[in-house]
């Protein structure tokens, strides 16, 4: 058998050491686009992957310079962004726009949705997708956003669902019997009347006193109950 000499085993040793130790960032690789993408990820706080991409400035940016600003925020699609950076004791600063994506888990139709329908697991669900082009309509992260909306309008599958598709549901609808409600701190009174039109949650509709046939407007406050104030 082979007897393993000291320093063949001191060179095992010390290299297990170096393998074993956390080797340090090395600051002077981290290129702009970097520096930018990891100043942008706070915006979303690990709610989806950020790239950036198509980094522009008339300036030649170092290595060792810093993210001081970004506009717009959150930061999606072209930004513009201002970084500096030390230069024979003088501060320097570039300004320069880049393009920014976010890749997300967001709600997209399964299916057909119709309009006024409930979201449900069965016609919609989280899928990534590159939610950049939905920053001014706004999108949902979460399935239990949608679960007290209904859809407005019709919604093809494989639609990110954006704010602008969805609505709050109608407490009241034409033709039911409702209760007109009129409550003091020590008192309150209930009517049994007919609503004209469907309604959401204080919206104003018309409703008919079966007895009188008077006919008059009424807010609505809950499901199946309005009110005159």
């Amino acid at each position: 058998m082979k007897i393993l000499s000291p320093l063949f085993l001191l060179g095992i040793g010390c290299f297990s050491c170096w393998a074993m130790t956390p080797q340090p960032i090395d600051m002077e690789k981290i290129t702009p686009a970097q520096k930018l993408k990891s100043y942008i990820s706070a915006d979303f706080k690990n709610r989806g992957r950020v790239e950036v991409e198509k980094v522009f400035s008339k300036e030649i940016i170092p290595h060792d310079a810093t993210v001081m600003a970004v506009e717009p925020r959150p930061a999606l699609g072209l930004i513009n962004f201002e970084m500096a950076w030390q230069e024979n004791k003088t501060t320097r600063h570039a300004f320069g726009t880049a393009s920014v994506k976010l890749y997300a888990a967001v709600m997209v139709a399964k299916t057909v949705i119709q309009n006024n329908e409930a979201f449900t697991n069965e016609n919609c669900g989280l899928q990534e997708r590159e939610v950049s082009p939905f920053r001014i309509t706004g999108f949902y992260d979460r399935v239990e956003s949608l679960k007290t909306l209904r859809a407005r309008g019709y919604i093809n599958p494989g639609t990110v669902i954006a704010f602008n598709q969805t609505q709050a549901p109608y407490l009241v609808n034409s033709g039911e019997m409702i209760e007109l409600v009129r409550e003091t701190p020590t008192l309150r009174v209930a009517v049994r009347v007919k609503a004209l039109e469907q309604g959401r949650e204080n919206q104003w509709i018309r409703i008919e006193n079966l007895n009188t046939k008077k006919i008059s407007q009424a807010k609505v406050i809950k499901s199946g109950e309005v009110s005159l104030h």
